[in-house]
């Protein structure tokens, strides 16, 4: 049932935002691209809290101070098509590498362009090149991106390898790279067969920013492993706060209740 109400929404939202699609559009071709660039950054955010309110996910963000206030690369941990939606909601103004198949989806593909995405084909070796060399020279022009470096979801809780041409270019160009923690996402859908969607609870953590021009040749080697031992000591961190959290609770709970008369004898 909250699978169906969410696409009945989601359809009646995305044909709800056509208007602004257009004027969109007319800012961005006058070259009123200050109002263009905050227009198009409300309302995908406003679109990406909307539809995890319908479906019944809540985020708890962790680590915004680590966001950089200048140009970086974002590579998070990939479980689930909701990581999209959750970075654009919660994370910075990015553009995103995405699958070649989502880009073809009407009213989406509009304001994906307008953010400056970048669209993949990983089928083609020579076409996924061309993309990420694409990404490359959006962030050497100041557009921060999210590139989800597995490639592909995982689906779980097991983290895949990163890919190194994900991230050389930033490497090369000496961009900042943020590595981001997703988990639970997979909770939402793919954990259900892949078809419903059930309410869940994310926990999204940016971990500080990598100084890419600092790094030598052995460090910039096993920066995918390297990343994805943080991304993995993140997660643990935060379940443990979670954790202490929660037994917090119950002993103040418990302190809380009365106490029981001794039984008479």
């Amino acid at each position: 049932m909250r699978t169906i109400y969410w696409l009945i929404r989601t359809i009646f939202y995305l044909l709800g935002a056509k208007g602004d699609g257009r004027h969109a559009r007319r800012l961005r071709d006058s070259g009123d691209l200050t109002t263009f660039r905050h227009l198009r950054d409300s309302r995908v955010r406003h679109w990406a809290l909307a539809m995890l309110r319908y479906a019944g996910v809540t985020v708890e963000v962790k680590g915004e101070e680590n966001i950089p206030a200048d140009t970086a690369l974002y590579l998070p941990n990939h479980q689930s098509d909701w990581d999209i939606p959750i970075m654009i909601a919660y994370g910075p103004s990015a553009g995103l590498l995405a699958k070649d198949s989502i880009g073809k989806i009407p009213l989406i593909q509009t304001w994906m362009n307008f953010m400056e995405c970048v669209f993949i084909d990983r089928s083609d070796a020579r076409k996924s090149l061309r993309s990420l060399r694409e990404v490359d020279e959006k962030l050497k022009n100041g557009r921060s991106m999210v590139v989800f470096p597995e490639g592909t979801r995982s689906k779980g809780e097991e983290i895949g390898p990163f890919h190194n041409g994900s991230f050389r270019g930033a490497i090369r160009n000496g961009i900042p790279i943020v590595p981001v923690s997703i988990d639970g996402s997979y909770k939402i859908m793919e954990a259900n067969n892949g078809k419903w969607i059930r309410p869940g609870h994310v926990i999204l953590t940016f971990l500080p920013a990598i100084d890419t021009a600092s790094l030598d040749k052995e460090q910039q080697k096993k920066l995918g492993d390297t990343i994805i031992e943080q991304i993995y000591a993140a997660r643990e961190e935060s379940r443990k706060a979670a954790g202490t959290a929660e037994s917090q609770t119950d002993a103040a709970s418990a302190e809380s209740q009365p106490e029981t008369a001794p039984a008479e004898q």
